[in-house]
């Protein structure tokens, strides 16, 4: 285990070292434009680093490897994703595209979630004939929240390592040694890559993004691990899993309804997630991440600890259910209070503005009036 952990990170030191000196040759750079935020092009390399590394642990020998389909399938997601990343594919064709790698992964890989446990007192919901369709769903759904949570500099990183942190806490937990040597190794090629992407002191910005490449595989590798998790004999409950991934799906879902309520296209770019809203509130990237780092951290904790405290699955979910609607009315209400106070300040600028344009009747300079002129019939 802990030789597959070192060669992922050795394997993703040397990879990420290399596509960071090349990127401009392979046409993987990132300029300011549009949604995004950063000053300076920045190579767009991290998702290929880590896939790198993980793609040489897997196939050495003697180490962990998940499967050849889901191993195909992220590495189609990769392609995918560095093809959008050197140029933008439309939103359609990337989200079929998704759909149709991801499909043939888990249905040659049998890896579905055929059951998701007792969301009602008494009742297990078994899935039956929606196993593959509901799986395909939840997985292309993890996939584009992790992209839609990546948008400041080591915010996805950090989230994802507290993700499969979890996930690799509760394989130890349960006696999994395969998942958690393979969640482990993910970790390790995760941390590598936030040395190149997170902020540090004397570190303003990051050398390198993850890109499209490796939020949507980490978003494909953290579901198939969740699930992998939660359809063994000896596992977690479905619902543990929705709590260890739960920041991302819920700050996608309350940004999607949020955009329809407001007519706006549901997944398209935009500035309106919990980071935005953190960094509008004049908090630094650095505080940004940490927090949203913590509550994704603490998020997991309440499920693994509902988990082993023995609370039944449906009390956990309608716990969840009451969070995920807390958390869409709280982002909704700052939203409001932050639009409300920019609309006061704009209209105190523009009072001063006229102020200064328009001076008042005692500031006005004073005219002595004409005389008036004489009456014709006054004059000699």
């Amino acid at each position: 285990m802990l030789s597959a952990i070192l060669l992922c990170m050795a394997t993703t030191l040397v990879a990420l070292i290399c596509l960071k000196r090349h990127a401009p040759r392979l046409r993987l750079v990132e300029r300011p434009h549009g949604h995004r935020t950063h000053d300076l092009p920045t190579p767009v390399v991290g998702g290929l680093g880590i896939a790198t590394g993980l793609l040489v642990t897997w196939l050495a020998p003697n180490t962990v490897e998940p499967g050849t389909a889901s191993m195909l399938g992220a590495l189609g997601l990769v392609w995918l994703g560095v093809r959008d990343d050197r140029d933008p594919l439309p939103a359609r064709t990337k989200f079929l595209a998704q759909a149709a790698i991801v499909t043939g992964a888990v249905a040659y890989e049998g890896n579905l979630l055929y059951t998701l446990g007792e969301l009602w007192p008494g009742i297990e919901l078994r899935l039956a004939v929606l196993a593959l369709p509901f799986t395909v769903f939840a997985v292309l759904g993890l996939i584009n929240a992790v992209n839609m949570l990546d948008g400041l500099d080591g915010l996805a990183g950090k989230v994802m390592l507290a993700a499969f942190g979890w996930l690799a806490a509760s394989m130890w937990t349960v006696g999994g040694s395969n998942r958690l040597a393979a969640n482990l190794a993910i970790i390790g090629a995760l941390s590598v890559f936030l040395l190149f992407n997170a902020r540090f002191p004397g570190r303003p910005r990051a050398l390198v993004f993850m890109g499209d490449a490796g939020s949507m595989l980490l978003g494909y590798l953290v579901a198939i691990a969740a699930i992998e998790a939660t359809q063994r004999s000896a596992g977690i409950p479905p619902v543990t899993a929705l709590w260890i991934c739960a920041l991302p799906i819920l700050d996608t879902l309350s940004v999607v309804a949020q955009r329809i309520r407001e007519g706006r296209p549901p997944m398209a770019a935009g500035r309106d997630h919990l980071h935005h809203l953190l960094r509008a509130h004049g908090l630094s990237v650095g505080k940004v991440t940490l927090t949203e780092t913590v509550i994704a951290a603490a998020l997991g904790l309440v499920g693994v600890a509902g988990w082993r405290k023995g609370v039944p699955d449906w009390i956990m979910f309608a716990s969840f259910v009451a969070v995920g609607l807390a958390y869409q009315r709280g982002c909704r209400i700052a939203w409001l209070d932050l639009r409300a106070r920019e609309a006061a300040v704009t209209v105190l600028v523009s009072a001063a503005i006229q102020s200064q344009l328009v001076p008042s009747q005692a500031d006005a300079p004073r005219i002595a009036p004409l005389p008036a002129p004489a009456h014709p019939e006054s004059q000699p």
